[in-house]
């Protein structure tokens, strides 16, 4: 197993963005990444030439449509069917969604704390989900220099929010990828096999195994005293838990600069709260007592001239 760089959201001229998609697919391999998703607005008509550039590119392509209305944007991934998005109110959502579940698909918020009207009509999530065990995926961080924003502050607390009532909704990081520029960006690392696959990357969402970082990456992963091994995304029982906390500062060489993201400290957040903090080893051990809940590591440091800003974060190891 190991951790691939992925990108879940991304446009082309199938919609409003200015690439091609082999363009698109090109820039994606050229980066580093190891699989791409087309998530073109209302439209999957790019798909052909997505399978067809990423074969020649060797990348694994996702097939996806972003819903793109008037009460907020949702990535659909790989539905084996159609979910007509057209004419969804805010409280037909529920069914929506349990539709793209029948098929197969899974589904995720998009930049849910956008600016909306009158810059972007639509951008902002208002549709009223009532079940959110059914959301697979949250956009906790979006677009060019995230981790500073004021939405991924609103999107963070929102996931954590959510993670207080119970629900596993898995945190992802959106470029939202219109075309070449300068800007810098988070990436989203799925935990799989080293032969990576479609369907391997979506299990991984689906189950948490997902960490993001918009420098370094740090990952997580955990032993009972039993021996059983323990990675994000797993729930677990209450008591004794070794973690190992690994930092890689060699990933994504070509999509984010070393002098300009600087780590400081690792914080290990327990249901919200700072449990410790901790220097930025390379690689360390921790043995806690885990308690009932959510239990998740953060990297922190200075950001493009911004301190004390969140640069990685893992998803969390949940605790019955």
């Amino acid at each position: 197993m190991k951790w691939h760089p992925v990108e879940l959201h991304t446009h082309t001229q199938h919609s409003d963005g200015d690439f091609t998609v082999s363009e698109l697919v090109h820039a994606a391999k050229q980066r580093g990444f190891h699989a791409v998703c087309l998530s073109d607005h209302n439209t999957m008509s790019g798909l052909p030439e997505l399978y067809e550039a990423a074969q020649g590119e060797h990348i694994v392509p996702i097939p996806a449509i972003e819903w793109t209305t008037y009460w907020g944007h949702m990535l659909v991934l790989d539905e084996h069917g159609y979910t007509d998005w057209r004419g969804v109110r805010p409280e037909q959502i529920d069914a929506a969604i349990a539709s793209i579940h029948r098929n197969q698909g899974l589904v995720g918020i998009a930049h849910p704390f956008a600016l909306d009207n009158p810059v972007n009509t639509g951008y902002h999530w208002n549709f009223q989900v009532t079940d959110w065990e059914e959301i697979d995926f949250l956009e906790v961080w979006s677009r060019d220099y995230a981790p500073c924003k004021i939405q991924s502050f609103r999107a963070l607390h929102l996931w954590e929010t959510l993670l207080a009532r119970g629900f596993h909704i898995t945190a992802t990081s959106g470029r939202d990828w219109h075309r070449e520029d300068t800007f810098h960006y988070a990436h989203t690392y799925v935990l799989a096999a080293k032969n990576l696959t479609k369907e391997s990357i979506l299990r991984a969402l689906k189950a948490g195994r997902v960490c993001l970082s918009a420098g370094p990456l740090l990952t997580m992963k955990g032993s009972l005293p039993d021996g059983t091994h323990v990675q994000v995304g797993d729930t677990i029982g209450a008591g004794i838990l070794e973690l190992e906390l690994d930092l890689d500062e060699w990933t994504m060489p070509n999509d984010w600069e070393k002098t300009a993201v600087i780590p400081k400290e690792i914080q290990l957040v327990q249901n919200g709260e700072i449990l410790c903090r901790l220097a930025p080893e390379t690689s360390q051990l921790i043995r806690l007592n885990a308690v009932p809940g959510w239990l998740r590591a953060d990297l922190t440091g200075t950001y493009y001239g911004k301190k004390d800003q969140k640069i990685a974060l893992t998803n969390p190891i949940y605790i019955n």
